[in-house]
């Protein structure tokens, strides 16, 4: 059973690092070079991008020739000087402008004239405490267009420190994935009897529309993971 338990947990980790591999942009600068990150915002007539392993990178409008987004990025939202604030699916930067797909057809918007685009739903706080022990509505606390790891636990349960440096990772190394932490404090609380919490750690993850995909009671790391790189292949 446990040589199975732990195929299964490679298999996991396996699928987890694929996603975040695989969902990338592709920037190909003027000077030739190909760089492959995650455009999240352009600002000041620059990209603003974060790489696989978490750094934050910037490369002037001018110096980049051309950006193929990939083609499951969420609905971006484009700030524009002559038609105002324009949405939908940016398939890629070329000849100085912006190909959105919109449901009304396909329109190209030049950079000249986008003052700000987010490429990326913010995600708020990557990781946030939203309750001591108090009830709460956690679909107010759903990083919407992101993944949502939602984490019940107490300070003085000792399984709980088990998962938590898998949910810490998580969140630190990818700026679609936030952390909203319920501290139950005890059996009795609000909070728990709110949510029938019999066992801590007790792990809920929601995909990018708010929908629940999984809940992982016990300390279970790879099963964590497994739940996330569902939520992140899922459809946007």
């Amino acid at each position: 059973m446990n040589r199975v338990r732990n195929s299964w947990s490679i298999f996991g980790s396996f699928i987890f690092a694929a996603t975040l591999v695989c969902r990338a942009d592709t920037i190909q600068l003027s000077s030739g070079q190909e760089v492959k990150a995650t455009v999240t915002k352009y600002r000041n007539h620059a990209f603003e991008v974060r790489t696989d392993d978490g750094k934050n990178a910037s490369y002037p409008a001018n110096s980049v020739k051309r950006i193929q987004f990939d083609p499951g990025e969420s609905p971006s939202k484009l700030m524009t000087r002559t038609n105002g604030t324009q949405e939908g699916k940016v398939a890629a930067f070329e000849n100085g402008g912006f190909v959105v797909v919109q449901p009304s057809g396909t329109r190209t918007f030049p950079a000249i004239f986008v003052e700000q685009a987010e490429f990326v739903a913010d995600r708020g706080q990557s990781i946030e405490v939203i309750s001591h022990g108090q009830q709460i509505d956690i679909s107010k606390h759903l990083a919407l267009g992101n993944v949502t790891i939602v984490d019940f636990y107490a300070d003085w349960c000792g399984p709980c420190k088990a998962v938590e440096p898998t949910i810490q990772q998580l969140a630190k190394s990818d700026p679609e994935i936030a952390v909203r932490k319920i501290d139950i404090v005890n059996w009795a609380s609000p909070v728990a009897t709110q949510y029938h919490v019999s066992t801590i750690p007790r792990v809920e993850v929601y995909g990018r529309k708010g929908e629940l995909v999984g809940t992982v009671r016990g300390a279970d790391p790879a099963q964590v993971r497994q739940y996330v790189a569902q939520a992140k292949s899922a459809a946007r």
